[in-house]
């Protein structure tokens, strides 16, 4: 079924390639391509989930901590294809993100007229990676179970450290001698004068 929508959505606004040497796409056309993308996208999220949660994975190493790249610039503001480039999707960063960006919280649409133009960049470089991942998607979902395994596995060393330091702390309070009783303090003695008759 992804298959076929790709199909579509190429046949109906372009591949990748042709989408980058354009640049740029009438606003509706832009809107309906966004639709069909984010559409296909949750597709693709659904099979590479459920195809993931059947495999059943050997036991994972331990994977040495990565270090923290630099944030890269949106697909819209980069300029740095080459004509050349632009020929070649094979040669582009494309990433298939799993979880999708929260568009509501940070950004927000103004109001544009049906003949302005947008740029569409972006998209084409999610058209390639959406061809990557209906491409080679065992790879893709061999990478993704492996992901959800390192993750259980980090709940689960999580939970089980939490557990230790409580029963440590419980052990620590049961050790410890209980303070002895500490003499019941006498009430103050109250003069008659006090105390007003009635």
């Amino acid at each position: 079924q992804a298959v076929a929508l790709w199909n579509d959505l190429v046949l109906g606004f372009g591949n990748s390639a042709l989408l980058m040497r354009w640049g740029w796409m009438r606003a509706l056309e832009h809107r309906a391509l966004g639709h069909w993308l984010r559409d296909l996208e949750k597709l693709v999220r659904r099979a590479i989930r459920a195809d993931a949660s059947e495999l059943d994975l050997p036991p994972l190493k331990p994977r040495a901590p990565r270090p923290k790249r630099s944030r890269r610039q949106s697909n819209e503001d980069t300029q740095s294809f080459r004509g050349a480039d632009a020929d070649l999707p094979a040669t582009w960063k494309a990433c298939f993100h799993m979880q999708p960006p929260p568009w509501g919280k940070h950004r927000t649409r103004k109001s544009k007229e049906p003949a302005e133009r947008r740029p569409c960049r972006g998209y084409a470089v999610r058209i390639e990676a959406l061809r990557r991942v209906i491409s080679y998607r065992d790879a893709y979902v061999l990478r993704y179970a492996r992901r959800l395994a390192r993750l259980a596995a980090a709940n689960a060393k999580a939970q089980a450290e939490t557990l230790s330091r409580h029963l440590q702390e419980r052990s620590r309070h049961a050790a410890a001698p209980e303070p002895e009783p500490q003499p019941e303090s006498q009430p103050a003695l109250r003069s008659a004068k006090h105390v007003e008759p009635g």
